[in-house]
């Protein structure tokens, strides 16, 4: 038995499909990931088939394209996925899945280079959520732009066979009916990654918090600026940065960790300042912690809305009023309590190995 797991270029895509390739792994099953040859340190010991430029590569080429920034959803986001994408990294995919040769292909849902090899293959394939629902029109762009590219090959796309999906409803929005091929995922905090560095722990007697702002916000100055005021408000600060990306001036109870992945991190802190990337949102929450947000690019505006609507974060838009909200947070129990119960419901979706085996029973492997 043969998976491969597929996604775009960066963390974020590929970050979330690791608990079931592990769960793979650990069940005897021969794994592989199709990505960007750059980012064979994130997902190892798992290997990886270089298919496609990395990330800073479709950027630029989509501004070309578009004129505009493929980092905030509009156009150029629709050309990064469903054009820029497709057109530059179907043909390596589809000869390095054909060597592989999968049983079961397992791609995030805005990767739309695997479904189309896996439908030239005769392979079944599953799409995984790596966010909340993306909106109508959006989606609708891209399924238009898309439909170009399929023409354009001569494929005619084939369905998938299951929705694996992270993303609880207690985030969803009421009027978001989850589709009717869902499989729920329970949210774990991610453990992979280059670089790691070892956690020490720190520490204090004031409230400790964590400030990240993922792997996709390249902004030191709003880093810097998000921990010190969070310092300053009265709380030992520990940051997922280099000490040399922030600024010299930072608060001294500011503490940069390195990379330490947020699995080693979360049973230790109060609460969590962060950028509302939707890996992150979920692993705090899973974990039952408050968040300050300040939203920057892509789907943050859209995680950090349904967190404050959930009643679980407060949404901020200059990082200097990172400290007040942190305060507002560890003084109200509301916060906490609106985290703790999301936290229990979503202890209720299945883990990766429920996961796993309800994929292979739907291809008929269930004996493996």
């Amino acid at each position: 038995m043969r998976m491969l797991f597929s996604g775009g270029p960066a963390a974020g895509h590929v970050l979330p499909l690791m608990p079931i390739a592990d769960a793979a792994r650990a069940a005897g099953i021969e794994t592989a990931m199709l990505t960007s040859g750059d980012l064979a340190p994130l997902v190892a010991p798992m290997r990886l088939l270089p298919a496609g430029p990395n990330v800073e590569a479709l950027l630029a080429e989509a501004a070309r394209r578009t004129g505009a920034d493929a980092a905030q959803p509009g156009p150029a986001a629709v050309e990064l996925f469903a054009g820029v994408r497709p057109d530059l990294t179907y043909d390596e995919a589809l000869r390095q899945a054909e060597e592989f040769a999968p049983d079961l292909v397992v791609c995030e849902e805005s990767d739309f280079v695997a479904p189309m090899v896996a439908t030239v293959l005769g392979v079944p394939w599953v799409a995984h959520g790596i966010s909340g629902a993306v909106s109508g029109p959006l989606l609708d762009a891209m399924r238009d732009r898309l439909s170009e590219v399929y023409r354009s090959r001569s494929v005619t796309p084939a369905p998938r066979i299951a929705l694996v999906d992270p993303y609880p409803d207690v985030l969803r929005p009421a009027d978001d009916v989850p589709p009717g091929d869902r499989i729920t995922l329970r949210p774990a905090a991610n453990e992979h990654g280059s670089e790691q560095t070892p956690w020490q722990g720190v520490e204090s007697d004031l409230p400790l918090a964590l400030v990240t702002v993922g792997t996709s916000v390249l902004d030191d100055a709003a880093l810097s600026t998000l921990a010190s005021s969070v310092a300053a408000a009265g709380f030992t600060v520990v940051v997922t940065a280099r000490a040399d990306q922030l600024s010299a001036d930072v608060d001294p109870r500011v503490h940069a960790v390195g990379w330490v992945p947020l699995a080693e991190l979360l049973p230790t802190v109060d609460l969590v300042v962060t950028a509302g990337g939707t890996g992150t949102v979920l692993a705090v929450l899973a974990h039952g912690l408050p968040m300050v947000v300040r939203p920057f690019i892509a789907d943050q505006p859209w995680n950090a809305a349904r967190l404050a609507d959930l009643g679980a974060g407060i949404v901020i838009e200059d990082p200097a009023e990172a400290g007040d909200a942190a305060r507002r947070i560890v003084e109200d129990p509301k916060y906490r309590e609106a985290a703790r119960g999301a936290a229990a419901e979503m202890n209720a979706m299945n883990s990766p190995e429920e996961v796993l085996r309800q994929l292979l029973t739907l291809v008929g492997r269930s004996g493996e």
